[in-house]
């Protein structure tokens, strides 16, 4: 057993640049997030991988373009299971077992998009305001492109503490397969069809994703490899992704759902499940994603 129980993710090549992802490492019992989805059946013929991919690729970076200008709120409820003792504390000195958190939760880009990150910028912690969103989102995208990504970057920085478990483990964020679907990173993983899913759709295939480059995408920070599997839900048809599913090799866990917003005229994440550990003790969180809009900042600095 390692003497450590987190590890820093510092992304060398990867889909967010700025981040940093903390996860926990495995404990000997399991903990498994119960989430409902529909049966897969197999024997119809699947649209070819290759088509498959590249039809996922290329809304991926649609979607990257789409939602860059996009806001939610988030509501994220996290829940510990047993005790979660903290890191260096006397005995009998615990985490928080249930919080409570409302984020704005965006996407943000430079103009290049060679740099992107999402991020939530807590302002209630269990009922509790805790800062003005309205003056910081705006502040946000009223000041220039070059120092965004690093303002957003100290924004997320600064909720994480109110986190159950560690307070920098960012690895819940519901849009992070959709960063390693992007063409740039398919040559890591190899990939392979495992039938569809009629209750998302006729047409809906899931393939199966596999880290098999080293080094991985994701790194400890002392450079060690973290390897992701999971499964992604796709219509053959457009490569619109329904769901995605993550796991990685330190025993975290990430769902998400997406829905079409008429409103924006997009396909959206409506929910998030997350798994992590912390001090061998399992932390589930369940966010929930609403009121999507578009952030456009007027000559008066209006925010909607």
């Amino acid at each position: 057993m390692l003497p450590k129980s987190t590890f820093v993710y510092r992304k060398l090549r990867t889909p967010f640049p700025v981040l940093q992802f903390v996860v926990s490492l495995r404990p000997a019992l399991a903990f498994v997030v119960v989430v409902s989805l529909a049966a897969t059946v197999s024997g119809a013929n699947p649209t070819p991988l290759s088509t498959l991919l590249n039809r996922t690729s290329t809304y991926v970076d649609g979607f990257l373009q789409a939602f860059s200008t996009v806001v939610a709120e988030e509501q994220y409820v996290q829940d510990a299971r047993g005790a979660v003792p903290v890191e260096g504390a006397l005995s009998g000195v615990e985490m928080p077992r249930h919080v409570e958190l409302r984020s704005d939760f965006l996407f943000v880009t430079t103009d290049s998009a060679a740099n992107w990150l999402t991020f939530r910028d807590v302002y209630a912690v269990n009922g509790r305001a805790v800062r003005d969103r309205e003056e910081r989102l705006a502040k946000l995208f009223l000041q220039p492109d070059g120092d965004r990504i690093e303002r957003a970057r100290r924004i997320a920085m600064d909720g994480y503490r109110y986190n159950i478990g560690s307070p920098d483990r960012t690895i819940a964020n519901p849009l992070v397969v959709l960063g390693l679907l992007q063409q740039k990173y398919r040559a890591h993983f190899e990939f392979a069809v495992r039938g569809i899913d009629p209750g998302l759709g006729p047409d809906t295939w899931i393939l199966k994703f596999d880290e098999r480059v080293r080094p991985t995408i994701l790194r400890t920070a002392d450079h060690r490899d973290v390897s992701t599997s999971g499964r992604v839900w796709i219509d053959g048809a457009s490569g619109r992704v329904l769901q995605t599913e993550l796991n990685t090799s330190t025993g975290d866990r990430v769902l998400t759902v997406f829905r079409f917003d008429e409103r924006m005229q997009l396909d959206v994440p409506v929910e998030m499940r997350d798994l992590t550990w912390f001090n061998r003790a399992p932390i589930t969180g369940v966010a929930t994603y609403t009121k999507f809009r578009r952030f456009v900042v007027s000559t008066s600095q209006d925010v909607p």
